[in-house]
């Protein structure tokens, strides 16, 4: 054989071996940009890419079996209205404040249609379409459990409230006024 054979043999060769590579990578790329601090959240919790990566894909199919949607103008007006009354309770009484916006996220969770019978699935369904807020919403969460168990602080508190907004915001799509913020902020 010729040596520009050999030379033609192993380009080819290298080409198929790079295109068979782009094309295993390619999931992981989409998941990775989809779900961002998710990705690599879920691939720290699994041990392993392939399984991180199976538990996503599964996640975005179970997510597309549901039936979002989003609120109209006057479903906004009430939610925004809740959360300024929550915002007002929390300036008398923190803890108060910040268990209603626990609440007041479930049950907007479940107004634009996700399950709502497990925080980890809230969290997990939440992900595939509001992957820059999930980690907001497991920390204020976290600070739920530690405020019902008494030992969250005053600090800690506004900022889960803080996060919850976050959270609200995104989900709503609304925003609630900054004015409104000094019993926060």
């Amino acid at each position: 054989m010729e040596p520009w054979m050999w030379i033609v043999i192993a380009i080819v060769i290298i080409v198929i071996i790079a295109v068979v590579v782009w094309m295993m990578m390619r999931p992981s790329r989409r998941l990775k940009k989809q779900f961002g601090p998710e990705y690599d959240r879920v691939v720290r919790q699994t041990g392993d890419k392939d399984a991180a990566q199976e538990e996503l894909q599964q996640r975005l199919e179970r997510h597309d079996s549901y039936s979002l949607r989003e609120l109209n103008a006057d479903e906004q007006d009430r939610y925004v209205a809740d959360w300024r009354m929550l915002q007002r309770h929390f300036a008398k009484q923190p803890a108060t404040g910040l268990l209603e916006a626990d609440e007041l996220i479930t049950r907007l969770l479940g107004d634009v249609g996700y399950p709502t019978n497990s925080f980890e699935q809230q969290a997990a369904d939440l992900s595939t379409s509001h992957a820059d807020v999930v980690d907001e919403y497991r920390e204020a969460r976290a600070v739920v459990r530690d405020t019902r168990a008494g030992s969250a602080g005053t600090e800690e508190i506004r900022q889960a409230l803080l996060r919850y907004r976050t959270v609200f915001e995104h989900v709503a799509q609304t925003q609630v006024a900054r004015s409104d913020d000094e019993a926060v902020s």
